[in-house]
This record gives structure tokens, sequence and C-alpha cells, in this order.
């Protein structure tokens, strides 16, 4: 159902692009370099009794990330009486006497950044793909990645809030995808249920003080059946909200050290659309509402889910 496809190159930057940064890191100009400018996001932290132990935890730090395929947890610092450690998701939301001694234990430098360019929604359309009609729908995104002191990769996690149902003649439906079964909230977007990872890579390991250019594609398909379960269908209607989390991890091959942190706010797009067959028999597009990839400062900044979208599906095979 979804497909991704990057394309590499080196282009020119264009200082007219504006960059959305996490909510958080518009901080006050100050004199000097900010201490947060040492810290490597996503790195893992010993803390001292005295900072671990504070009630409530502490803005920036998390104890952990666990990420499957079925769940996403934060974890919290869990205070003892020894060696307490903590990874940094959000360096511009730490306090800053907490920045100053997190700098000043282990050295780091630079804040990757990712910048949207182009967005468009393509390919919105009904087409035969060996006899069979399927909606489709493409969205392209042109993404620009800079490495700034330091090297990483640049993944994405894809959540969805989704219900896609077929409506029969005789005023019957069936739900051939409804999330909202599974949980209140957004699910992961799933493919392959053999996927080793909820992140996916959009490149391989980028060097430090690099820049790449990308293009992130997606292509959404829903199969249209005259038929379901004995029943002709009149129509189908796809209702799909889907959020995109671009992360980094600047050393993904040492998982117990380095977590994925985003890079990016999230990215927002999604369609309200009605399929139905014309007087002549032609499968066609009635209803469309369409929202364009848009950055979101109300999702999130780290994903959670709590089931995917391929435990959501009927056992039939649509």
């Amino acid at each position: 159902m979804a497909e991704y496809m990057t394309n590499h190159s080196q282009p020119t930057a264009d200082p007219s692009e504006h960059i959305f940064p996490l909510p958080g890191r518009q901080l006050p100009p100050k004199a000097g370099i900010h201490p947060m400018a040492a810290i490597s996001p996503g790195r893992r932290y010993p803390l001292n009794p005295n900072v671990a132990n504070i009630a409530g935890g502490i803005d920036g730090l998390i104890g952990g990330y666990r990420l499957s395929l079925d769940r996403a947890e934060i974890l919290p610092i869990v205070p003892n009486q020894g060696a307490a450690h903590g990874f940094v998701w959000d360096e511009g939301r730490l306090p800053v006497g907490v920045a100053t001694e997190l700098a000043a234990s282990h050295g780091g430098g630079g804040l990757s950044r990712l910048t949207l360019h182009a967005a468009t929604l393509e390919g919105l359309e009904v087409k035969l793909i060996q006899q069979l009609p399927v909606l489709n729908i493409t969205p392209r995104f042109a993404v620009e990645w800079e490495t700034r002191g330091h090297g990483a990769q640049l993944g994405v996690v894809q959540l969805v809030e989704s219900a896609r149902t077929a409506h029969f003649a005789d005023g019957g439906t069936l739900n051939l995808l409804n999330t909202a079964n599974a949980n209140a909230g957004p699910v992961l977007y799933l493919d392959d249920p053999g996927a080793p990872s909820p992140v996916i890579p959009v490149c391989g390991f980028q060097n430090a003080d690099e820049t790449s250019r990308f293009e992130f594609s997606e292509s959404v398909r829903q199969p249209i059946y005259a038929e379901l379960d004995g029943q002709p269908v009149a129509s189908i209607s796809v209702l799909e909200q889907y959020t995109l989390y671009f992360l980094a991890n600047t050393a993904p091959d040492r998982p117990d050290d380095f977590i994925w942190t985003p890079v990016h706010l999230p990215i927002i797009w999604g369609w309200s659309i009605r399929v139905q067959q014309r007087f002549d028999g032609v499968w066609d597009i009635f209803r469309r509402k369409l929202i364009m990839p848009t950055p979101s400062t109300e999702a999130p900044p780290l994903p959670t889910w709590t089931d995917n979208s391929l435990r959501c599906r009927t056992p039939l095979d649509v």
C-alpha cells in the first residue's frame, strides 16, 4: 500500500526557506554559545542525584524510548542511589543549569536540521490495475537534510487515523480498516508485518557538515471491489489523517547509548474521499477534501502508539 522513494543530490541551500523548529527551541539570544550547542541530541547522559531526583522529571530529558511494531513507550528517568541516566530528546527544552552540566561532562556539537521544501498531492485518481479499480493518491515532499557538527541518520515514523468503509446497496457497511476499533489515537502505519523497526530509514548515515536533498514520496492505494461478502458495493469512503515524524540518530549502531529524536515538526496530511459508480458503471471520485502536507504544532513531539494499521484490517484481503 505504501512506497518510499528517495533521490540523493547536493542542493544549493535556499536561505529564504523557512525552518520549522520543534516547539521550545526558540530561545532568547544570549552572549556566547548556549550550552545546548555542545549537547548531542538523543545521547544517554549520566545524571547527578540532585538532577535525577527532580520531582516530575526534567523537561527535555527522558529515561528511554521503547519501540516495537505494536507499541511505543516513553520511559521515565528512574531515580536511585547510584548512577541514573537520561536521554536528551529535545536539547532546547533543557533547563540552562542542566544543559551546562551535561555539556561539561560530554562534548557534542551542532544541531542537525531538516527543511521542508515543496509539498504536493499528486495522482488522485481511480485507475484499473489488473482489471481492478484502485483509488490512488501520492503526496510528495522535497526535504533538505543538514548535519551540523556531527553525523546522523535520518528516519521517519508514520502514524495514521483511518476509517476505510464499504457501503452496500442495501444501506449496510463493512469496515475495511478502522483504527478507532483498536485505539482512540493514531496507530503505526504499517505495510510489511516483517518490518524490523517502526523507524524507516530515509537515507544512510550522513557525515558531519553535509547537506543532502531527498524526495519523499508515498503511494497510498485502496482497491475498489464491486462485491464484498456476497453483497454489491455502492461506494467506498476513505477518511484518513497521517502524521509523519522525521527523526535523527547520531549513532544508530549503539541503541543503548543513542535514541531517535525529532528534527522537525510533525507533518500532517490526509483526505476525505468517496468513490462510487457513475451512471455508466465507471468508478469515479464523487467527494474529496484534501489536507496538504503541513507542519503541525499540535501533534505530540514524540510519536506513541499501541497498535498498527495491519492489525486494524478486516480478515478480507483488501
